[in-house]
């Protein structure tokens, strides 16, 4: 009996060993592998600061990607958004940016500068989108701008003045629908006295008598500031639309103001200036006539003028130069109040005109 237990316990234990040496064998093959991925990843991370000393920024972040797909170290992450970065490689710099920032085992300063610089990447994206959008608007191709304005949006979502442009864009497009969306959420996220709000009514109000939809106001949001008085809701009448169009007339609520106060100023400052500048012209005037006549001719020792003469008409054009420059000064203040006062009072009137393809123009007045 003590015989074939011992066999048992042979078999069984032998069993239990053959799997084990089977996957020792599998298990050497893959560590003899990472190995050599960690050393080819150790080259070419040489090669990438080679070229990245060398400002060659591109091939740094291709050798970079290399090391980092062969080992993947949060040091060489780190490395391949940075050199991605300078190489004005946007998309691709703040994707990496974005994963470094949520390894595990990233250095903490690493990851503070990889925030900020993320912050950077995006902000030259989005430049770079918008500048490239506006030269496709300019070179026709409205459809291809709404597509990089979008790519813009998703960058930095909180750029609402995106939303109008890109609205515009697909107008531009005849892509309706999509403009009218975009309109709207412009509408509902912008300020009051956001600068493109008027022309953004005058496309909305265009584009939803255009799909045979009813007219909708769109309540901006609230201040945050209570200083800041919002600009007001405006409403925008229906007209038809065509060739022979009429402007839409747009109105705000409030009853307009006059503007006297502003002109008076604008008025009275230039009446000052006009008399200012009066004085310190014959000013001038009667210096340069004293200086004349205490000049002499040829051989004579007298000039035209006593001392006395000479001493009270210069004091005379001093006096007269000086009252004129400063009733100069003054008038060109009080107009300028004026002016400025002018136009920072809000236009209360606005006219709208529409076209065949909802190109809008929009005045105010």
């Amino acid at each position: 009996m003590a015989r074939r237990n011992t066999t048992a316990t042979g078999l069984r234990t032998t069993a239990l060993c053959v799997p084990l040496v089977l996957l020792a064998l599998l298990l050497t093959p893959l560590s003899a592998l990472a190995l050599d991925n960690a050393k080819t990843a150790v080259t070419m991370v040489q090669l990438a600061a080679k070229a990245y000393e060398a400002g060659d920024f591109a091939k740094a972040a291709e050798q970079y990607a290399k090391a980092w797909h062969l080992d993947p170290q949060p040091t060489y992450l780190w490395a391949l958004a940075r050199a991605e970065h300078l190489a004005t490689m946007l998309d691709a710099a703040a994707e990496h940016y974005r994963t470094f920032i949520a390894l595990p085992g990233a250095d903490p300063v690493k990851v503070t500068k990889a925030t900020q610089y993320l912050a950077d990447a995006e902000t030259e994206l989005v430049k770079s989108q918008i500048r490239a959008a506006d030269t496709a608007m300019q070179g026709g191709k409205p459809a291809m701008a709404a597509e990089l304005y979008l790519s813009a949006l998703k960058t930095a979502p909180g750029r609402f003045d995106l939303l109008f442009k890109t609205g515009s864009a697909e107008q531009m497009a005849e892509q309706w629908q999509s403009a009218l969306a975009h309109f709207e959420e412009y509408l509902a996220r912008a300020p009051a006295d956001a600068a493109d709000r008027p022309q953004a009514i005058a496309r909305q109000g265009w584009l939803r008598q255009k799909l045979g939809l009813t007219p909708q106001v769109i309540t901006p949001p609230a201040v945050a500031k209570p200083t800041v008085t919002p600009a007001p809701n405006v409403a925008l009448t229906t007209a038809a639309t065509g060739p022979s169009a009429q402007p839409h007339s747009v109105t705000a609520p409030a009853e307009a103001r006059t503007a006297w106060p502003e002109w008076t100023l604008i008025g009275g400052g230039a009446a000052l200036l006009a008399v200012g500048v009066t004085l310190v012209i014959g000013g001038y005037s009667d210096a340069t006539t004293v200086n004349a006549a205490q000049q002499h001719a040829a051989g004579e020792l007298i000039g035209g003028l006593t001392y006395d003469q000479a001493a009270a008409q210069v004091s005379s054009a001093n006096t007269r130069i000086g009252v004129g420059a400063a009733l100069t000064g003054v008038g060109a203040a009080v107009a300028g109040v004026g002016i400025w006062w002018l136009l920072h009072t809000d236009s209360r009137h606005a006219f709208v005109l529409p076209s065949n393809n909802g190109a809008v123009l929009v005045g105010q007045f």
